[in-house]
């Protein structure tokens, strides 16, 4: 198509009809953002909610209006009662839920190194019940495999200064 021509197919076109009837196809996605956290002997920064039975990475859904960047930074501070650097990108990762809730875009960002002393002078959060540090290799045990999963490449992929990309658990490369 050349630059200024109009499309009449329907599917984009100079009319506001037309350009409803294209967005009204486009995917909407529920997005998450959470830090990967860790302390200085290595173990990861999660925490114990009052409404699952697994352990999360601090963060939380990103609001209309909200960069997922800003976010995590947001749900880092209600969570963890301390600012986090917010730092580059470590693991996305594309969920087709299939159900009522539709899919949804999972980022993690590197959220640095804390020290422990920092993580119990914590804000209290009605949704956290405990602040907890956990060895990369008990990953399985306190969280779905899906999470420990995306935790694990993005370890990888700060470690090694690239991107985890997944889909639906599995990640799309190797890393």
């Amino acid at each position: 198509m050349v630059c200024g021509a109009t499309r009449h197919d329907g599917v984009m076109g100079d009319s506001e009809a037309s350009a409803d009837r294209y967005y009204a196809h486009l995917a909407r996605v529920r997005q998450g953002a959470g830090a990967l956290i860790t302390t200085d002997d290595g173990r990861i920064v999660m925490i114990d909610t009052t409404y699952r039975d697994f352990y999360e990475i601090p963060g939380g859904a990103v609001e209309a209006g909200e960069s997922a960047p800003a976010a995590c930074a947001r749900e880092c501070r209600e969570e963890l009662g301390i600012d986090v650097a917010v730092g580059r990108l470590l693991a996305v990762e594309h969920q087709n839920d299939g159900d009522e809730r539709g899919d949804s875009v999972m980022f993690i960002y590197d959220g640095g190194s804390v020290a422990s002393e920092d993580l119990a002078r914590r804000s209290p959060d009605p949704e956290v019940a405990a602040v907890v540090l956990v060895e990369p290799a008990d990953l399985d045990a306190v969280t779905v495999p899906r999470l420990a999963d995306r935790i694990r490449g993005a370890l990888t992929a700060r470690e090694n200064r690239c991107l985890h990309e997944a889909v639906d658990g599995s990640p799309r490369f190797n890393t």
